[in-house]
């Protein structure tokens, strides 16, 4: 049940930050407390099985991330354009599940870089959203918009730790 506190992350975030608090220290240990308690609870459930799959989904990810990054800000494709692109490639390349968190990657990569100046972060928001996708794989199947959700979350614990948002 605490599990389900991970794709509620960017909600909370974006409740901090209107009342102006998220980029105060406090701000970022509620997002961090959050994000702690969402992955102890998830790695406590029963049908829980850490397997090679987690870290595929993360190098992918944080592949897609990374491609869609570059694409959109040193080719100037824009973000929606390069998320696009690399989602067909993903199709077109990769198989089941691993379509699925390619094209979440690319969501990763749309971020600004004027959040992301440098790749490294983004890199790790990307290993982050794999992981988020592996351990919040029971969570809104079918439901719109759970990939980008989980994109934002980690997005948003990123820039959290980061101290910028």
């Amino acid at each position: 049940m605490w599990y389900q506190l991970l794709i509620f992350l960017p909600l909370i975030a974006a409740l901090l930050d209107a009342a102006g608090v998220l980029a105060a220290p406090y701000g970022r240990a509620v997002v961090l407390g959050v994000l702690a308690v969402g992955v102890g609870a998830a790695l406590k459930r029963p049908a829980f099985r850490f397997t090679p799959q987690f870290l595929r989904s993360a190098v992918i990810s944080c592949t897609a991330a990374l491609v869609t990054f570059g694409l959109s800000t040193k080719l100037g494709l824009g973000g929606v354009v390069a998320s696009a692109l690399v989602g067909l490639l993903g199709a077109q390349v990769l198989q089941g599940r691993d379509q699925l968190v390619m094209y979440m990657g690319s969501f990763v990569g749309m971020s600004s870089s004027l959040r992301f100046p440098a790749w490294g972060p983004l890199a790790v928001a990307g290993l982050l959203a794999g992981i988020l996708f592996e351990l919040s794989d029971e969570l809104w199947v079918g439901v719109g918009g759970r990939l980008g959700t989980i994109a934002a979350a980690a997005v948003v614990v990123v820039l959290a730790v980061m101290g910028g948002l």
